[in-house]
């Protein structure tokens, strides 16, 4: 009887040694995709198409990078950096470049000023940009353009140390004339599989701790 006990902690021992070979060999293979999936995705241009409603949707390819990896990319962007300093966890972290165009702004006088004058002119600064035309008649804006960078950051926050962690999106424009408005985010929650659940993980625990008697 001791001699059985002894050949099947053997075989146990073997069977357990070669999950552990092929679970670190498709841990290699699926982190060698992952590689290079997130480079691909970093490396792709953006595509555009319509909706039915002629409404324009822009999709981008996701990098899915660990903790660290992210942190790497986050360095290049010192707002970025900060933002992430303000979570425990970050989920996922977007930005985005917007340029708001308008061909023309017509501002007609009701009463036209008694003098006949024009002035033409343009303003740039870091928050807008434009051309205009100003006579006795009214203004004319042309070639008016509002650029914005957005960045995205979802995660668990902590508001102490030892702090329940909730599930927070933090957002920010560089523009300080632009300013996001009854923002809503969901986060779709996956239904575990049976073998991730603690029944089953306590089940295989108590058939291996019976095997090995």
């Amino acid at each position: 009887m001791k001699k059985l006990n002894i050949n099947l902690f053997y075989k146990l021992t073997i069977v357990a040694l070669l999950l552990l070979c092929l679970s670190l060999f498709f841990s290699k293979c699926n982190n060698d995709r992952r590689n290079s999936a997130a480079i691909s995705a970093l490396q792709s241009q953006n595509t555009t198409y319509k909706l039915k409603n002629g409404q324009l949707v822009t999709s981008q390819k996701v990098a899915i990078l660990t903790q660290s990896e992210l942190k790497e990319q986050l360095k290049k962007n010192k707002t970025g950096l900060e933002l992430a300093k303000k979570f425990v966890q970050i989920k996922t972290f977007t930005k985005y470049l917007t340029n708001t165009k308008i061909d023309s702004i017509k501002i007609v006088y009701k009463d036209s000023i008694p003098c006949n004058f024009e002035r033409i002119g343009e303003v740039f600064t870091d928050e807008y940009n434009l051309q205009y035309k100003s006579t006795q008649k009214g203004i004319s804006i042309t070639e008016m353009a509002i650029p914005d960078s957005v960045l995205i950051a979802t995660g668990y926050k902590r508001n102490w140390l030892f702090g329940k962690k909730t599930l927070t999106m933090d957002i920010t424009h560089r523009n300080k004339f632009v300013m996001s408005e009854q923002v809503q985010h969901f986060e779709v929650k996956e239904k575990k599989k049976f073998w991730q659940t603690d029944v089953f993980k306590i089940g295989i625990g108590l058939a291996g701790g019976f095997l090995l008697k």
